[in-house]
């Protein structure tokens, strides 16, 4: 009786497990107006410099890093180079320079040196979707966290950057920023 109890309990545990983290990775999109949407124009908003400001959190939405930001773009059409500067509130300066080209009407690529294989983007009305792995030296050791990475420009040319993270499909924190030119 006792090792059936055990059974019982152990697969209630799992299934408990499993709907909760499907559930959670059920994402919802707001509602929009189309009519008071911009269309989301990486060249034009990233091309010269653009200057930000951000924070990280953990997933309990502490936040545990702060940091500014500046964004130097040179593109020619359909490709082009966003060099970043980001100045960490530690004092760490930190670069990183993305190579972009349009793969398509919506689709973007993107690489850079830290990043594993190719970042993906994709521009529906007045948002920009990246997905890509990102190799990130913590505690001296690299560690590859999968990046969901949204930009939405507002009718006012403010651009507001959530990109969430997570290893092994759970979520460890995200990343917010709030651009303009």
């Amino acid at each position: 009786m006792v090792i059936f109890t055990h059974r019982i309990i152990t697969s209630l545990s799992i299934i408990t497990l499993v709907l909760t983290i499907t559930g959670c990775s059920h994402e919802q999109s707001p509602k929009q107006d189309t009519n008071t949407m911009t269309t989301f124009d990486l060249v034009d908003f990233f091309s010269g410099t653009t200057i930000g400001s951000g924070f990280v959190q953990d997933r309990s939405g502490e936040i545990i890093r702060t940091f500014e930001v500046v964004t130097t773009g040179d593109f020619n059409n359909d490709s082009g180079t966003l060099k970043e500067v980001f100045t960490w509130n530690d004092g760490e300066i930190e670069n990183r320079t993305w190579t972009l080209s349009r793969t398509g009407e919506t689709e973007w690529s993107g690489s850079a040196p830290d990043v594993v294989g190719t970042a993906l983007g994709k521009i529906k009305d007045d948002k920009l979707r990246w997905s890509y792995t990102l190799t990130l030296k913590v505690g001296g050791k690299n560690v590859n966290l999968k990046f969901d990475d949204q930009m939405w420009i507002s009718r006012t040319g403010v651009m507001v950057n959530h990109a969430k993270f997570s290893k092994f499909g759970l979520h460890l924190g995200d990343v917010v920023v709030s651009f303009r030119k």
